[in-house]
């Protein structure tokens, strides 16, 4: 049997571990184990103040639990990728492995005040999106659908934590063909 491993910098928020571990299991449909991660200091940049997410997932690969479907990966540290300023997730398309960040998911990130629902909610959309490349979807037009792409967070907050009808069929051929 293969599960979908969700798993998190020792840093990272228990309570958006335990949201994303029940929307992603949820929204996959397959068993959820948790397993621990290392931190990522390895993949900071002082040049940025962020850490590189590709570093990041390469170290996930490494990791990845033989009987995993996919693992993803929660940490608090700010990720970046070479071209872009900043990203909320990182994965590999048809993958194994994705990490998403929640440093900017956080209100208080924008100067806002704290707000739980709303960080939660923006995790568990962080991890459905990352989670649906590692199946191999791509970024939908459908701006409500998970898999929409996010340049910021307005972005994220139009979303609903759900895969449009186009989505959620590509993820169900593709799990027939697997």
């Amino acid at each position: 049997m293969k599960y979908l491993y969700v798993g998190a910098t020792p840093e990272a928020d228990p309570e958006a571990l335990t949201a994303v571990r029940a929307r992603v299991g949820s929204e996959f449909g397959a068993p959820v184990r948790e397993v621990q991660l290392p931190g990522v200091e390895f993949a900071y940049d002082a040049g940025r103040n962020q850490y590189g997410s590709i570093p990041v997932l390469e170290m996930l690969s490494r990791r990845c639990p033989a009987d995993a479907l996919k693992l993803v990966a929660v940490t608090e540290r700010d990720l970046f990728i070479p071209v872009l300023t900043f990203v909320f997730g990182h994965a590999q398309l048809g993958g194994r492995v994705a990490v998403i960040s929640l440093a900017r998911l956080r209100q208080e990130f924008y100067g806002l005040a704290p707000d739980r629902e709303v960080f939660l909610e923006r995790a568990s959309k962080e991890a459905l999106h990352e989670t649906g490349h590692t199946f191999g979807l791509v970024h939908c037009p459908a701006e409500r659908c998970a898999m929409s792409l996010a340049t910021g967070i307005r972005h994220i907050d139009l979303k609903i934590a759900a895969f449009c009808p186009s989505c959620a069929a590509r993820l169900k051929r593709g799990s027939r063909e697997s």
